[in-house]
C-alpha cells in the first residue's frame, strides 16, 4: 500500500513456481507412484496450486482497495510448468534434470554436493559440475533456471500471455531481445 501511496500504479504479482518439478525435490522421491505424467511431484505442485489460487483470490480484494491501480497476477507457474513438461517444444532437451549437479540419473542432483562444489562422501571426493550444453536444460542447479529458461520466462511475462488481467508491457516500452 505504501508504494501505491507514493504513486505506484502498476503492480505485477508473481505466483509460486511448480516446485514439484524441481530436480532438488524430485531427487528426494523414491517412489514413482506420486509423480505425474511429466515426472513432477503431485503433492508439491498441488500445494503450490492451492497457494496460488488463494493469492489470486486475495488480489481481487487488493484491486478494490487500491483504486486506480493495475494489479496483475503473473502466472509464472503455468509458464514454468509448460517448460518442465514440454522442454522440446521450447528448443530444450531436459526438463527435470539439472545441468549443474552430481550423481547423474534422471535428476543429476545430490543434496550433499551443490553446483560448483566438491565434497568427500564415503571416502571419495565428488564434484558437482556443469553440463556443456546448458541451453538444452530448464534447470541450472536443481533449483534455479538456466539462462535459456529465464529468457523464455521473461518473454512470457513481458508478452502478457500469462497475465490476469491481460497486460502487455510492450505497450509501455520497446522490448528488444539481448544477444
Amino acid at each position: 500500500m505504501e508504494i501505491h501511496w507514493l504513486g505506484g500504479r502498476t503492480f505485477l504479482v508473481i505466483n509460486l513456481a511448480p516446485i514439484g518439478c524441481y530436480p532438488r525435490f524430485l531427487a528426494e522421491q523414491s517412489n514413482n507412484l506420486y509423480l505425474d505424467e511429466s515426472g513432477c511431484k503431485i503433492s508439491y505442485n498441488n500445494a503450490v496450486n492451492e497457494y496460488n489460487n488463494m493469492l489470486k483470490d486475495a488480489l481481487q480484494q487488493t484491486r478494490k482497495d487500491l483504486s486506480g491501480a493495475n494489479v496483475i497476477y503473473v502466472n509464472t507457474n503455468a509458464a514454468l510448468l509448460n517448460l518442465y513438461q514440454n522442454p522440446k517444444s521450447h528448443g530444450m532437451q531436459h526438463g527435470i534434470t539439472a545441468c549443474c549437479g552430481q550423481g547423474g540419473g534422471p535428476y543429476n542432483f545430490n543434496p550433499q554436493v551443490f553446483c560448483g562444489s566438491s565434497k568427500e562422501i564415503n571416502g571419495q571426493t565428488v564434484r558437482a559440475t556443469a553440463c556443456s550444453d546448458p541451453q538444452n536444460y530448464v534447470s541450472w542447479d536443481g533449483i534455479h533456471l538456466t539462462e535459456a529458461a529465464n529468457k523464455l520466462m521473461t518473454y512470457a511475462i513481458l508478452s502478457g500471455s500469462y497475465n490476469d488481467p491481460p497486460f502487455s508491457l510492450h505497450q509501455y516500452c520497446d522490448i528488444q531481445p539481448i544477444g
